[in-house]
């Protein structure tokens, strides 16, 4: 079993797949080529037998190849690209219903779990200490305890799954339906399916997938049932239970649902913690949910929600399981379906609410391509080997179970956890060709052009897609990068279209808008500006899709940047220090390991210096030339953010905050008045700028106090508000540079 990789350029030499070529990280015997050889190389082996048509590995240079697989146990062979199988294929040619109604057994149960009745778990409990512990608890403080004991009852009633084969059998003969329909291929890696089966029979499974879509929601399910795998039980939020015949159909496939809020309720909370573990521990039902905890509007990654990943893991720290396997796994979208609604949402129009009707009326898209789904099922992270480390078991060893809370020592650990996985989720996205693309649309709207032709188009995408390629990412590109310029183009014509000139023209969504959201909440922002914003903030989310991979280099540079203001050889150990402080300071923007800031800042810096147009010579850094691309794109791509910090800053100094609200439309004004020329509209993004408030508060630069009437109340630092602003390299607050 090996791939075999045929250069027509070489005289057909066998050669080793790098990484950006395949992602079924295997063994191989394979000799290799020089011109192929890549810091990030991996071997891999499989039934494939690949043909490359032709190869030339220079930046932003691709392979055209051919690929075919056989599946076992399926006689046909299915087409896949760069490792990934397509679930559709079969489906094109056979029938849905026969598929959806064949003979289903899953394969990979957990060998030591039962199956429970819906009556069981309930059982389960209600009769559990905890449960039972917390009732008499609010008894002794006054309550009714047949109240109380009802309350349990009707709280199950509207948390529980039923998980019903027949239900879901409905979703597997709709579902294909309508993929089919929007896209051409669900992609995903197969071995990390086998290594999900393999991994479960011993270990019960947490599956945290990315959420970047209602899609999100069925799409592991169908996954499950594609592959026969264990079936998942799936925490939702209240919202879905709510809509007509899909709360019900939603719940008959497995979803359990929950309130957005409920830690000051300490019987919901116990019932939700009893629930949840009981799935784990004793049914060993693969338990599936949302670590970021809410879709992702900006295409970033969320900082983790650490409620879920804490009740799960609580029950391997009190050593009632012996591991926990986590499964991250990355999906990643060509096109997003609520890409227009999301761009909305981020200057202040709320999403409307989630409804049969609503769903009805989104049928619509039926009609358009949203381009590829790309499924990457991650390497098990094992919880005893992550936490184990981290944790001393042994110190609530003697407490019950049900009277041993958290300790702040293990939410901390958890919290470092859930940035772990986030990061695997981020290491096995698949970044497609239109979030490269995006990058240089934008950087032609901040310049105020809303066109550029296709040939500087596909010549700066080229050239970026090589530099992603160094960062060890995984680059959707089939055939030559105009080719696959012009198939995005294709996929994403409403935002951008390609003319019989060849010139390439980015579209006004919201003046072209027919059917713009409404909202009773008056925007503060001109009609203007949301006009351009709309347009700024669509292309910013898959640009955001792919600024994982080059943030760290982002932000040495813009370390870099800020000390050549200084001297002209900054040292070393200054720079990763200034790298250290803008790395907390976007901390809630992008995410990192707290363990791991050297190996970020020398990740960061290794990629200047490979471009060359940075060096180090005895611990001092040095520009090699004053016009350097790689730096300029890199603190291009930052710059929306720093506007928005630098407004916050702004903002911040101007007085005395006591109301959150009022304060995040203060600084979104603030950042309308300072975009000037820039062009930078996506810098209006309610995420970061909320975000920019929690950093600066983390940080000390705000210091939150309560009032004597109770009133929460921001005050700031102004000398620590002025070197914000200094570092960031803003110039727009003339009033506050002059303080310094």
């Amino acid at each position: 079993m090996e791939i075999r990789l045929i250069s027509a350029g070489h005289g057909g030499t066998e050669v080793r797949a790098p990484h950006y070529l395949t992602t079924q990280q295997t063994t191989s015997t394979l000799s290799t080529l020089p011109k192929l050889s890549h810091p990030h190389e991996r071997v891999y082996t499989s039934t494939t037998n690949y043909s490359v048509t032709s190869c030339d590995l220079s930046p932003g240079v691709g392979c055209t190849m051919e690929a075919h697989m056989c599946l076992s146990p399926a006689p046909r062979k299915v087409k896949v690209t760069e490792g990934y199988v397509d679930l559709l294929a079969e489906r094109r040619d056979t029938s849905d219903l026969r598929w959806a109604i064949r003979e289903w057994q899953s394969r990979g149960d957990y060998r030591y779990g039962c199956n429970m009745t819906r009556k069981e778990i309930f059982d389960h409990v209600i009769h559990s200490d905890r449960v039972r512990h917390t009732i008499s608890k609010l008894v002794e403080e006054g309550s009714d305890g047949k109240a109380l004991e009802a309350e349990v009852e009707d709280i199950l009633e509207q948390m529980g799954h039923t998980q019903e084969l027949g239900v879901i059998r409905q979703f597997a003969f709709v579902l294909p339906k309508i993929m089919k329909k929007i896209y051409g291929k669900v992609l995903i890696n197969e071995d990390g399916i086998e290594k999900l089966r393999n991994t479960h029979v011993e270990t019960p499974v947490v599956l945290l997938p990315t959420h970047r879509s209602y899609a999100d929601f069925l799409l592991v399910s169908y996954i499950a049932y594609h592959y026969n795998l264990p079936l998942p039980v799936i925490a939702a939020g209240m919202d879905f239970m709510n809509m007509a015949v899909i709360g019900d159909k939603l719940r008959g496939s497995g979803a359990f649902y929950i309130r957005r809020s409920f830690m000051d309720n300490p019987l919901y909370w116990a019932v939700f913690q009893e629930y949840v573990q009981t799935i784990v521990e004793y049914t060993g039902a693969p338990l599936e949910f949302f670590l970021e905890g809410t879709r992702s509007r900006s295409g970033k990654s969320l900082p983790p929600k650490i409620g879920l990943l804490g009740c799960v893991s609580e029950i391997w720290l009190r050593g009632r399981l012996p591991d926990l396997a986590i499964i991250p796994i990355s999906i990643s979208y060509d096109r997003t379906l609520e890409e227009k609604l999301y761009a909305y949402e981020l200057l202040g129009i709320p999403k409307p609410p989630e409804s049969t009707s609503g769903l009805l009326k989104a049928t619509s898209i039926l009609k358009e391509s949203f381009g590829d789904i790309f499924i990457h099922m991650g390497e098990p992270v094992s919880l005893r080997s992550y936490l184990g480390p981290r944790v001393d078991r042994h110190l609530s060893a003697s407490i019950p179970a049900h009277l041993a809370s958290v300790t702040r020592s293990e939410l901390c650990a958890c919290e470092g956890l859930g940035y772990h996985i986030l990061r695997q989720i981020q290491q096995g996205a698949v970044t497609s060709v239109w979030s490269v693309v995006c990058i240089q649309l934008a950087r032609s709207l901040h310049a105020g052009c809303w066109s550029l032709s296709l040939a500087t188009l596909v010549k700066e995408v080229a050239w970026l897609i090589g530099i992603l390629r160094r960062t060890g990412a995984a680059v959707a590109l089939e055939g030559t990068v105009e080719e696959a310029v012009v198939r995005s183009l294709s996929v994403h014509k409403q935002l951008a279209s390609l003319g019989e000139d060849r010139v390439v023209y980015i579209s006004r969504i919201h003046q072209a808008d027919s059917h713009p959201p409404t909202t009773q909440k008056k925007l503060n922002l001109s009609a203007a500006t949301v006009e351009s914003a709309v347009t700024h903030l669509m292309l910013q989310h898959y640009i955001n899709q792919a600024i994982h991979l080059l943030i760290r280099p982002a932000l040495v540079a813009l370390a870099l940047h800020s000390l050549l203001h200084e001297t002209n050889t900054p040292h070393t150990e200054n720079l990763k220090e200034r790298f250290a402080f803008l790395r907390s300071l976007f901390w809630f923007d992008f995410i990192f390991e707290k363990e791991v800031e050297g190996r970020d800042f020398m990740e960061g810096l290794s990629v200047l210096t490979w471009s060359g147009e940075v060096s180090v010579v005895q611990e001092q850094v040095q520009m090699m030339r004053s016009d350097s691309p790689l730096i300029t794109t890199l603190l291009h791509l930052l710059s929306p953010f720093t506007l928005t910090y630098s407004c916050t800053a702004i903002t911040l100094d101007s007085q005395v905050w006591e109301d959150n609200g009022l304060l995040v439309t203060a600084i979104q004004s603030q950042v309308e008045r300072c975009i000037g020329s820039s062009g930078l509209y996506s810098a209006l993004s309610l995420d970061s700028i909320r975000h920019s408030i929690r950093a600066f508060t983390k940080l000390g630069i705000v210091i939150r106090t309560t009032s004597v009437d109770g009133q929460a109340r921001l005050t700031s630092d102004q000398q620590k508000l002025a070197s914000v602003v200094n570092i960031l390299g803003t110039k727009q607050d003339k009033q506050l540079q002059a303080r310094l």
